[in-house]
């Protein structure tokens, strides 16, 4: 098969760039669609399938966010800041097939909202105000920072690297809530399965991956009207890195398309979401 990537010079430019954070997260849905309709088509196609022999992408100078001219550079004018895990199989950009100066990324292990991290998502809600409309926490499934962090709840005398590490342990402790909430949940929805059963490990990773997105939602929108003129919504989605899918929430049956979701807005709704993502790991997996 081919994958094609056509660019005509003399094809009218036309800019799209979202005017409100409704478009800007239709943009990114509809980008990683676009990746989810790549990778089956290339799935497809190792598999023998010779129906489709070659996917074309239509490209051009403004929609890739290349300069126009020799000598020329554009403004900075992203129209969606993520943050988003370091992991090397999740590039946010090719995750939700963006280009150039569409997007403001800050990437850290296991998406979470260190010092650091804010004082990036400060500066460019400060400076680049007047094109920024969204921000996404991104996480994906099986994240390393998360697992160690369950495996660090299930046998916590196990893991000595991690107490012993400050850098690492500062991380694990970011994350650990969103284990601990999803524990509970799993307690409390599947209360005949034992926490030395490996269903019980497997659930309570996928549930905090989930959590772990949506609570860092909460944090970074908590401290975002400070910095921003503009109060901008902040979304979550977690990659399946199988599909390259994105979705809010894990799903009892095969999920057909992405989705983003707004941060939970208190303590609350955060509770409630670990019950539902329980609740539908539950229905899927048998975790009675």
């Amino acid at each position: 098969m081919d994958l094609i990537y056509r660019y005509d010079p003399f094809a009218p430019l036309t800019p799209s760039h979202p005017k409100n954070a409704q478009e800007a997260v239709q943009t990114l849905i509809d980008g990683n669609q676009r990746l989810v309709d790549i990778v089956q088509h290339m799935q497809l196609a190792t598999l023998g399938d010779t129906t489709k022999p070659e996917m074309v992408v239509p490209v051009d100078l403004l929609s890739m966010g290349l300069p126009f001219w020799p000598g020329s550079a554009l403004d900075q004018s992203p129209f969606a800041m993520v943050l988003g895990c370091s992991d090397a199989r999740v590039p946010v950009e090719a995750v939700f097939d963006r280009s150039f100066n569409d997007l403001f990324v800050v990437r850290i292990a296991g998406n979470v909202l260190g010092t650091e991290a804010l004082g990036s998502f400060d500066y460019a809600a400060r400076n680049l105000c007047e094109s920024l409309r969204a921000v996404v926490v991104l996480g994906h499934t099986g994240c390393g920072a998360v697992t160690a962090a369950v495996n660090a709840y299930l046998s916590p005398n196990d893991y000595p690297d991690a107490e012993f590490s400050y850098p690492l342990r500062s991380l694990v402790d970011r994350v650990m809530l969103s284990v601990r909430g999803a524990a509970k949940s799993i307690e409390r929805l599947a209360p005949g399965l034992p926490a030395h059963d490996p269903r019980f490990r497997t659930a309570l990773i996928e549930t905090a991956v989930y959590l772990n997105a949506a609570i860092t939602g909460f944090d970074l929108e908590r401290e975002m009207p400070a910095a921003s003129r503009n109060r901008l919504p902040v979304y979550y989605g977690v990659c399946d890195l199988q599909t390259m899918l994105v979705t809010h929430s894990p799903s009892a049956k095969p999920a057909v398309a992405p989705s983003l979701l707004l941060a939970p807005r208190d303590a609350q709704e955060f509770l409630e979401m670990g019950n539902s993502f329980v609740t539908e790991i539950a229905e899927r997996d048998s975790l009675a």
